[in-house]
């Protein structure tokens, strides 16, 4: 069996964005509620829905594969989609236009990606991956992808930063691939 790591998910720690998750969980039970009443066979369609769906969001997993320098991402633990470090067309850190600095590692010939969360400085709070898990990953893609050798610098860079007690809103990774409303130091100096 290989030696997986899982990637960590950067969860908010906003009290306000998990008390209007729990406001929503409510309004949406309500409604099954009310349609299990009224109408039953729509409502038994809504529930099947609903329950697919956050399982398929709360299900998915994504490890990194360390004995075989892969990215591995599964479904219930079924139809894993694995892309090797080395055989990988993008390895790139991006924005996702919503707040968050990705790892996108697209396979040879594939049309999707997988996303590994780096940095969100968003309405859930600032948070970043530990320096830990950024240097173990810096480390595998340049044992396996040496030719990568920029994203492994800002991975090791954000540790750095992270390590010195820097903030995550004014970390490398987040002043490179976020907009932050905030004007940078090089266009401030211009």
């Amino acid at each position: 069996m290989a030696d997986r790591i899982r990637v960590p998910r950067l969860l908010s720690r906003s009290r306000s964005v998990w008390l209007a998750v729990g406001v929503a969980v409510v309004v949406a039970v309500a409604v099954v509620v009310w349609s299990l009443v009224t109408q039953p066979v729509a409502a038994l369609v809504v529930v099947v829905v609903l329950v697919l769906v956050l399982g398929f969001t709360a299900a998915r997993r994504t490890f990194l594969d360390t004995d075989d320098g892969a990215v591995v991402r599964d479904v219930w633990g079924l139809l894993p989609r694995s892309t090797p470090w080395a055989g990988a067309d993008v390895v790139r850190i991006r924005s996702n236009n919503g707040g968050q600095a990705m790892l996108e590692v697209r396979g040879t010939g594939r049309r999707r990606a997988i996303y590994l969360p780096l940095v969100a400085v968003d309405l859930g709070g600032d948070r970043s991956q530990s320096p830990e898990f950024l240097r173990m990953l810096a480390d595998q893609i340049e044992r396996w992808a040496p030719e990568r050798a920029s994203v492994v610098r800002e991975l090791r860079a954000q540790a750095e930063h992270l390590e010195s007690g820097g903030a995550v809103g004014e970390s490398p990774l987040a002043r490179a691939h976020l907009r932050l409303g905030r004007a940078s130091p090089e266009k401030s100096q211009s």
